[in-house]
């Protein structure tokens, strides 16, 4: 039988979110422990709905490049997982650390995962269930196998019709490919110190409450679901996503950060459109620091447009396209982006009615 999660006997969340993370007053969520990795609570629906629809526009398929910016991720999360062990006096066996990491997909509502094989520094077959992305699963998983053993590891679906098996081999090499995005997931995300954010915390967990407000969290399936739209969200890094972003930006130029836009401005009308009775703009807005989108600061609005600054967006493409979309929703009609601009850890839009 499967281990039941602690739970806070307070607000319900698992105990180990508030032990392992840290809702900051600027917007971000980052880990409690060094290195303190930024994380951000995902819609899944609307980042598995981004890459194929950027693949689309852009002619040819990115998969690949989302595996790598995850296998970059994980790695680095383990890394620093196995260093924070050793500095506690514990020397991690890698077993032991694949094991632990498949009860963190449950808490991060990531899928849930068990180690059904693992030959030592050659190969690691996981089983795995209810995933939130399979190719960022399969990332997620050759990173952290590549800690472990240092050893690149690819990893490949044992029956790609069923997808519920993944083995990951260690081989040879190290494309060129992969020491760009390991170049930047490197560099992280920047985000400014400021913040006056204030959250009242779970005195038993110290998450802050309005999470368990806005979301069930049930580590045991490993399904994270928003009460209002009742869609599935996960909590994960952010600097791999990131990297994906910024490479693509690299090759092909500002218009791919365009197209992120539209595509999450696609996205965000048909969510809002279900909160409209429900919800309103400050209200949405109200929401993004707890997620770890960014803080929403200097909104002006006047008789036919809006201009807002984010502080601290984990994604200016795609947070940019959220908040067009969600204007538009709320008002009921089209906008046209006048201007948008990017700051060292803020982002200015500004919108317009679309004449």
């Amino acid at each position: 039988m499967a281990e039941k999660k602690k739970l806070c006997s307070n607000c319900g969340l698992p105990r180990s979110i508030g032990k392992g993370n840290i809702w900051h007053p600027n917007g971000v969520i980052t880990a409690s422990y060094p290195p303190h990795i930024r994380g951000t609570l995902y819609d899944i629906d609307e980042l598995n709905a981004l890459f194929p629809a950027l693949s689309k526009r852009i002619g040819f398929d990115i998969t690949r490049l989302v595996v790598e910016g995850k296998r970059k991720d994980g790695k680095r999360y383990a890394d620093n997982l196995a260093g924070n062990l050793r500095a506690m006096g514990k020397e991690p066996a890698p077993l032991d650390v694949y094991e632990m990491i498949t009860r963190f997909c449950a808490y991060w509502g990531l899928g849930l995962a068990s180690v059904e094989d693992y030959q030592e520094g050659e190969r690691l077959t996981i089983a795995v269930r209810n995933v939130y992305s399979e190719p960022m699963c399969q990332g997620d998983w050759a990173g952290v196998f590549e800690a472990m053993e240092s050893r690149r590891g690819e990893p490949s679906w044992r029956d790609e019709a069923v997808r519920d098996v993944m083995d990951v081999v260690a081989v040879e090499g190290e494309p060129e490919l992969e020491v760009r995005i390991e170049q930047e997931v490197e560099m992280g995300i920047p985000f400014a110190e400021e913040g006056d954010l204030q959250y009242r915390h779970c005195p038993e967990c110290g998450v802050p409450l309005e999470i368990s407000r806005q979301f069930t969290w049930d580590a045991d399936n490993a399904l994270i679901v928003e009460r209002d739209s009742g869609k599935r969200f996960i909590l994960h890094n952010t600097n791999g996503i990131a990297a994906v972003v910024r490479v693509l930006h690299e090759e092909l130029g500002e218009e791919v950060n365009d197209m992120i836009t539209g595509i999450s401005r696609e996205y965000a009308r048909y969510y809002y459109m279900g909160l409209k009775e429900e919800s309103s703009l400050d209200a949405e807005l109200m929401k993004f620091p707890l997620r770890s989108w960014g803080r929403p600061a200097r909104l002006m609005h006047w008789e036919k447009g809006y201009r807002l600054r984010i502080v601290n967006p984990y994604s200016t493409a795609i947070v940019a396209g959220r908040v067009w979309g969600l204007v538009e929703s709320f008002e009921g009609r089209p906008f046209s982006v006048r201007d948008l601009s990017e700051g060292e850890g803020s982002l200015d839009i500004s919108l317009g009615w679309q004449e």
